[in-house]
């Protein structure tokens, strides 16, 4: 079951010095942080973007990792055209409804790569553990929605279980979000090879 809330509240972000230092596992996709698309890179032409920036971190790191077509794709190495190329199809948001646009613009630039739901842990860690990025939408409020990258689950002895994200704010890539079954998020989205 999905929980939505309803009173405006955080997100409960929260960076690694947050958390506790011993006692996990880790399982992490390698993301530079340099090369991390924040929200920020684009305020002059883009408004309520994080699912724009989602998609171009996803692109990015699709690259980088070589999953799938996309070492091959079009992307450009012109990081605000490939953004206004992304704008133009995502759009400002809210996006609830992001998968068929993820898919329109990974279509647009000639990949067979293809956004799926996913509902289950088991199903992000295979992710992870793949070096696949996964889109999530999470909730801070009825009117409060945000894309989030995740790139990372660490897993406590004590069973916490926390996601490691792309905020979409900041480049920083050591921010977590907890795992507390499927109130955690409203969608996640897993790009997946198509033939």
């Amino acid at each position: 079951m999905i929980k939505i809330r309803l009173k405006n509240r955080s997100y409960g972000f929260i960076y690694s010095e947050s958390l506790p230092d011993n006692g996990y596992e880790e399982v992490k996709i390698p993301v530079d942080r340099k090369r991390v698309s924040i929200t920020g890179d684009y305020f002059d032409i883009a408004n309520n973007h994080c699912a724009c920036v989602c998609t171009m971190n996803i692109a990015l790191i699709l690259r980088k990792h070589r999953i799938g077509d996309i070492s091959r794709c079009r992307l450009g190495n012109d990081r605000l055209n490939m953004f206004k190329d992304i704008h133009s199809i995502v759009g400002d948001g809210p996006v609830f409804l992001y998968k068929p646009k993820l898919n329109r613009y990974l279509r647009s630039v000639g990949s067979k790569i293809r956004a799926v739901p996913i509902t289950e842990l088991k199903d992000i860690e295979d992710c992870i553990e793949s070096n696949i990025p996964v889109a999530m939408l999470v909730n801070a409020g009825i009117t409060n929605w945000h894309w989030v990258l995740v790139i990372g689950i660490r897993k406590y002895s004590s069973g916490d279980i926390y996601f490691n994200i792309l905020d979409g704010w900041n480049r920083r890539t050591d921010r977590y979000l907890k795992y507390n079954g499927r109130e955690t998020f409203i969608r996640a989205l897993r790009p997946v090879a198509k033939r």
